[in-house]
């Protein structure tokens, strides 16, 4: 008994475990939008992007998958690389960054003013399986707004779908992507038309 109460504690002082060591999920990212619209100048305007609001599951890391629409459940062995309202806040200012649409974009982070905010609201960010197959959602609604006169000077809600070849990650990530891809290419459209007819009060 004193020869296996040493060997205990000897394995205990040596850092060893009896149990196997999980492995560490796999961090996914969005891939970039491509085919990004065309301007032929920045709107001379300062754009705020604040991280959209989302509750439970969707403010999570966790890849989320809807087998029925009464259940979420989180895919095995990968996560987002942070929490799924930041990574569509980053992907939708790389975005506008890259499609010029105004003259200055910044983060919620930013200590710097600006004349405009993007408010969000985040109601879906994941994958639909059914007998039918399988499709990524993304649904947001989205004011525009003045932050002089704290006017929401454009409002709409949108959907964005994708369709994937099957629930594996690869093909569930360029499914993710392109639904994102789309879902940012509009907001920087439907921004700059909206700043475009009702430019922010002086």
């Amino acid at each position: 008994m004193k020869v296996l109460s040493a060997l205990a504690l000897g394995l205990v002082l040596a850092g060893c475990t009896v149990f196997p060591v999980p492995e560490s999920p796999r961090l996914m990212e969005l891939a970039p939008a491509s085919d990004l619209p065309a301007f032929d100048q920045a709107l001379p305007a300062s754009l705020r992007v604040d991280t959209p609001l989302a509750s439970d599951p969707l403010d999570s890391a966790r890849i989320l998958i809807k087998p029925s629409a009464y259940e979420y459940r989180a895919l095995a062995g990968a996560r987002w690389r942070e929490s799924i309202p930041v990574v569509v806040r980053d992907h939708l200012l790389e975005t506008l960054r890259a499609s010029g649409a105004f003259a200055n974009v910044m983060t919620d982070t930013s200590p710097a003013t600006s004349q405009l905010t993007l408010v969000s609201e985040l109601t879906g960010f994941h994958a639909e399986n059914d007998e039918t197959g399988t499709r990524v959602v993304i649904r947001q609604h989205q004011q525009l707004m003045d932050n002089r006169t704290r006017r929401s000077l454009c409002v709409r809600s949108y959907e964005a779908r994708a369709n994937a070849q099957s629930t594996a990650l690869g093909e569930l990530m360029e499914a993710f992507s392109n639904a994102s891809a789309h879902s940012s290419v509009t907001t920087v459209t439907w921004a700059h038309q909206c700043m475009a007819q009702e430019p922010p009060a002086n």
